[in-house]
């Protein structure tokens, strides 16, 4: 017999490969906050199908403003941030603790603070939170892999 090694790898399908992983999912959603924060006139541009009864379906670009991960707070005036996976939290300190971020008065201090978890995030420091974010997201869109 011919003297080969073999593996049990399976190639990777593309719809796979074009996957973008949680680091990137949430390094993005930090990249959009923080150009949000500098230009509240900020747009991304999404893609949308719809179903058309003669052309089948039909793609559309929509610019549309992200969903802001900050607000003001009541109290204090102080600039409030949640970090996001999606649409879903990312619990950076474990299920049921606040996972709201104080981060400061100004814009300026807001993004310090994002910049501050963009560098944890890419550093892999937050790679099991936004891994529980990420099943939670699937979960909540009802595909479970």
């Amino acid at each position: 017999m011919l003297q080969l090694k073999f593996s049990d790898e399976k190639k990777i399908l593309v719809s796979e490969a074009r996957k973008k992983t949680p680091r990137q999912v949430v390094l993005d959603g930090i990249q959009n906050q923080v150009e949000l924060l500098k230009n509240p006139g900020f747009t991304v541009e999404r893609v949308r199908y719809s179903k058309g009864a003669e052309n089948g379906n039909t793609r559309q670009s929509i610019s549309r403003p992200p969903q802001p991960w900050f607000w003001k707070s009541v109290k204090d005036g102080n600039l409030l941030l949640e970090i996001r996976y999606g649409r879903t939290p990312v619990e950076l300190q474990g299920q049921g603790m606040p996972n709201t971020i104080v981060a400061g008065k100004a814009n300026a201090d807001a993004i310090k603070v994002l910049e501050q978890i963009a560098t944890a995030v890419k550093a892999g420091e937050l790679d099991e939170p936004l891994e529980a974010a990420k099943i939670k997201a699937r979960h909540r869109r009802n595909k479970v892999e």
